[in-house]
């Protein structure tokens, strides 16, 4: 596209942690350098009584992409809906671009976009991490078709993603994408090689299984200890590394009663991003056991390692690991073949033919392509209607 595009971006933004911001600030640094862009962000993402976990801003020392946003909308604050129209309209862009992951944000999306149609109507275009929430009640669905009306076009982050978009979408444009590398060893603070790695964790000599992320029920982590129980690999260590969004103590219990407590260990808390590269290194293999889910933060990170995947067989997660070979699927909560392909895997002595198609996993799949994609896409959306 010859001419620069203005483009303003609704989503959280950093200094919130987590994936969604993580993905604007991407997209933000990716397109900045041929356009112009203005992010609008969240002076209060959730109200304090309806987050889970100890915070909501990120403490990293070495934050992934900084860029400067707006912090103007509160997402129970009406008037600041409003408020964010109106700034957007003065904008004048050429395309709006919403990072979609949550339902719970419907209301104050939808007044938003339901606002700027009638002060300045312009493009719409809806960037799905996830169609709708794991645990999805009538009231997530009413959120999410109150947003997605006034949607011009998708881009999608997963073909499950994709295509359940297509069933919703009423023959708008759905275009695929991929998410980023969130944290590659480039951007690691200290070059862990994975012996230093588990000698710093005191993990020397042992083959550790990784599990990495918050916790919640749809993640499987529970299927994992059960399985992780049977893997009768005296030296195989699974590492758990999360903040817990649900009663640690179930948790605790299965790993006391699982009879291999003396082989899981568990770090319960958010991890800082210059932190992540160690975690990451010292793992032989990534397991991702989710109930449910659609594509995941998690597994981009290993695959910027180049590290082996188990995952189940729920949403986009089976997709690159098939396509290229980066690990291995199984069924959802199927604890006995969780186990068996555990047991099998780490009785290899080397992982080498899952790395080599996670690396590639990780270099056919890069997210900077998504600015062509969303040059292409709002070229289509601005053209003029035939006849």
């Amino acid at each position: 596209m010859s001419k620069p595009l203005r483009i303003a971006i609704i989503g959280p933004a950093y200094p919130y942690r987590g994936g969604p911001a993580a993905v604007v600030g991407h997209l933000y640094h990716a397109l900045s350098e041929h356009h112009w862009v203005q992010v609008f962000s969240f002076s209060r993402l959730y109200p304090r009584i309806l987050f889970p976990g100890t915070r909501q801003e990120d403490i990293s020392r070495q934050p992934i992409k900084p860029h400067p946003a707006e912090r103007i909308i509160d997402s129970i604050g009406p008037r600041t809906w409003y408020r964010t129209a109106r700034a957007i309209a003065a904008a004048r862009p050429d395309v709006v671009l919403l990072d979609w992951y949550q339902p719970f944000f419907g209301l104050c999306y939808s007044e938003i976009l339901r606002t700027l149609e009638r002060l300045y109507p312009v493009p719409v275009v809806i960037l799905a991490e996830n169609v709708i929430s794991h645990e999805a009640r009538w009231l997530d669905w009413w959120l999410l078709r109150r947003t997605f009306r006034y949607a011009s076009g998708f881009i999608a982050f997963s073909d499950a993603v994709a295509q359940r978009l297509r069933q919703l979408s009423a023959h708008r444009p759905v275009v695929r994408a991929h998410l980023p590398l969130f944290v590659t060893p480039d951007s690691a603070p200290v070059a862990w090689t994975p012996q230093a790695a588990k000698e710093k964790l005191g993990l020397s000599g042992k083959r550790v299984v990784l599990f990495f992320g918050y916790i919640r029920p749809y993640k499987g982590l529970a299927t994992l200890i059960e399985a992780f129980a049977r893997v009768e690999q005296p030296h195989a260590v699974l590492l758990i590394v999360g903040e817990c969004y649900e009663d640690p103590e179930r948790y605790q219990r299965l790993i006391a009663a699982s009879g291999a407590a003396d082989r899981i260990r568990w770090i319960a808390e958010y991890v800082p991003n210059e932190d992540v590269p160690l975690y990451y290194t010292a793992a032989d293999l990534v397991v991702l056991p989710y109930h449910s889910g659609t594509q995941s933060g998690v597994q981009r990170i290993a695959f910027a390692f180049g590290k082996p995947v188990l995952v189940t067989d729920v949403g986009g997660l089976a997709e690159d690991v098939r396509q290229f070979g980066a690990g291995e699927v199984v069924p959802p909560r199927d604890s006995d073949a969780l186990a068996s392909t555990l047991t099998r895997m780490l009785a290899e002595p080397s992982l080498d033919r899952y790395i080599a198609g996670a690396r590639t996993a990780a270099e056919h799949t890069r997210f900077e392509r998504i600015v062509e994609t969303i040059e292409r896409l709002t070229a289509q959306l601005r053209a003029p209607s035939p006849g």
